[in-house]
């Protein structure tokens, strides 16, 4: 009986640990921050966090924010603590009928305190492997592959309407520690970041 008894508490603790240790995003209702705002048409209400992807394919559906044209877009998302974290996806529009295109050039840094930044991924495409034609979404994907992270910074490059509904940053909860030093959000500044562009 006593040998059941420690065989259940062991699996159960060996289930909790996996829970915990299971994908999450990171990102999930964070606070972040964008080098300029978007347009009053398509506002910014802490969307990009919340975790709802748009179920329309249209620049118009509430869950996008749209910037216009102006190069390039910075975002900094605060985790407010560190994590180990994986992969960071940012979900863009293309619609080219009214001028919302894919950004073709993306660079992901990351910084554990804000103000010593790591260049991660810088990822540039062409016509051919993103077509301006029609009308779909595109899921970047940067991986990170463990590596410590409280702030995650992506920089876009775009000359037309820029239209994102979520980013995600998948980590493991539970590798979280304490994020005492650091500046906060806003004490950043866009200027003192290094990208690859």
């Amino acid at each position: 009986m006593k040998k059941n008894i420690f065989m259940a508490m062991f699996l159960v603790l060996v289930l909790a640990s996996a829970v915990l240790a299971a994908p999450t995003n990171l990102a999930l209702k964070k606070e972040y921050i964008v080098n300029r705002e978007a347009n009053p048409t398509y506002q910014d209400d802490a969307k990009l966090t919340d975790g709802v992807y748009s179920s329309a394919i249209r620049y118009s559906s509430p869950d996008f924010v749209g910037y216009n044209g102006q190069d390039p877009m910075i975002w900094i998302i605060d985790l407010k603590d560190v994590y180990k974290v994986d992969t960071v996806f940012a979900n863009f529009l293309n619609e080219d009928g009214v001028g919302c295109l894919l950004p073709k050039m993306l660079s992901l840094v990351v910084s554990q305190d804000g103000k010593r930044w790591k260049a991660i991924d810088y990822q540039e495409y062409t016509e051919d492997d993103l077509p301006r034609e029609g009308t779909y979404l595109n899921k970047y994907e940067f991986k990170i592959k463990g590596e410590k992270v409280r702030y995650v910074a992506l920089k876009a490059s775009s000359q037309f309407w820029l239209f994102i509904d979520e980013f995600e940053v998948i980590g493991d909860a539970s590798s979280k520690e304490d994020a005492s030093k650091g500046y906060s959000l806003d004490d950043l500044d866009f200027e003192e970041i290094d990208f690859d562009f």
